[in-house]
């Protein structure tokens, strides 16, 4: 598997996506078609800690189940394949690393460099897939970023009762790392008569630089850049949340604005409100935490905090959240209390999510 920061970073994500996404295994029986649900996410915990205990055969298995509900994951299997390569198997190594690739994995880097797999590359059958994925990823370049212009998409959606004659609050959504515009617009949901524009842009990245196609999870930020790409992807990402609150507002009758991020989007969405207090009223945080000021790749400075001042802000966190402990709420709060902003907040029973009627509580708050 991955070693030091690369591998925290991985196993994190495996658990949060894990805990978010549930797949079903087909099974042909005669002409019928049965499906089989499988918890994902308790899977990968168990093969997480079977795998950090140093119980491999035990982690592989778990791995196996999942890897039959979805069997494009590319990141299981590479996991997949470290565990057999540290039981020493290097036929199922080779086939497992040769599956991960061949649906999409492209951390190149990594799985030259990852000592999982130290006792199995001198073997013949795992040299020759070793030669073959280097030929193979030879021929395709180096990745790197430009910024261009492009077609931005975003989704909407109005109160039932919409009068085009009356000005409504404008509330644009910025979903979490591997979501998707489509997915997050369906919170509108969960409100009760909802008198607000509703807007979700789209994260233009995929999930993970290291994975081939990603369907609809995205992301907001590009990583393991160098840092002035980085800064440049996060500008972008302002950037288009700005024009798309201007093209709405000047298409439809819109009072105040503000933001709405969850996890990750909470990110984008407290400096972007940070940034720009003359046009953004307040934010919401759900589930989230803030930029590090003044950091080495942050767009965030201490001048953008101190100017904003009169930021609405609402943050929402659940007890149990496991993704991101509500410690870094709680700090959150400390912080923009100590700064002077108006601020409210709310712990709720629950996990990493958008409960509904916190949501409710975050929109009346916002008209008030």
């Amino acid at each position: 598997m991955q070693s030091g920061q690369t591998k925290i970073l991985k196993v994190a994500m495996l658990v949060v996506l894990g805990s978010i996404l549930m797949n079903c295994r087909g099974l042909q029986a005669g002409k019928e078609l049965v499906f089989e649900k499988i918890e994902r996410g308790p899977l990968i915990k168990k093969a997480t800690r079977a795998y950090q205990d140093g119980h491999f055969s035990e982690a592989g298995k778990y791995y196996e189940k999942v890897l039959m509900s979805n069997q494009d994951d590319a990141i299981v299997a590479y996991n997949l394949a470290c565990c057999y390569a540290l039981q020493g198997d290097a036929e199922k190594a080779a086939r497992f690393i040769t599956h991960a690739f061949a649906n999409g994995f492209r951390d190149i880097g990594l799985f030259f460099e990852d000592k999982d797999f130290d006792p199995v590359r001198k073997a013949p059958e795992f040299k020759k897939v070793e030669q073959d994925i280097r030929e193979r990823f030879k021929a395709v370049g180096t990745l790197d970023y430009v910024a261009a212009s492009s077609m931005l998409p975003y989704r909407i959606r109005f109160p039932q009762d919409y009068d085009a004659s009356k000005s409504y609050p404008l509330l644009i959504g910025m979903y979490g790392n591997g979501g998707s515009s489509e997915g997050f617009i369906t919170h509108y949901n969960k409100l009760n008569n909802p008198q607000v524009i509703y807007v979700t842009p789209e994260g233009q990245y995929p999930r993970s630089i290291n994975v081939g196609p990603q369907w609809h999870s995205r992301t907001w930020s590009i990583n393991r850049v160098g840092k002035q790409a980085w800064r440049t992807g996060d500008e972008l990402v302002s950037d288009y949340i700005l024009k798309t609150i201007k093209k709405v507002s000047s298409e439809y009758k819109v009072s105040d604005v503000y933001l709405m991020g969850f996890s990750q989007g909470a990110v984008y969405a407290y400096t972007i409100g940070l940034q720009n207090p003359e046009q953004i009223k307040g934010v919401i945080g759900f589930s989230g935490y803030m930029m590090d000021v003044e950091a080495g790749k942050s767009i965030l400075s201490k001048k953008d905090v101190e100017q904003a001042k009169d930021l609405r802000l609402f943050i929402a966190h659940g007890v149990d959240d496991a993704a991101i402990s509500v410690e870094t709420a709680r700090e959150l709060k400390t912080f923009f209390e100590s700064q002077g902003f108006d601020l409210t907040y709310s712990e709720f029973e629950g996990r990493h999510g958008v409960k509904a009627d916190v949501f409710n509580e975050a929109v009346n708050w916002m008209q008030l």
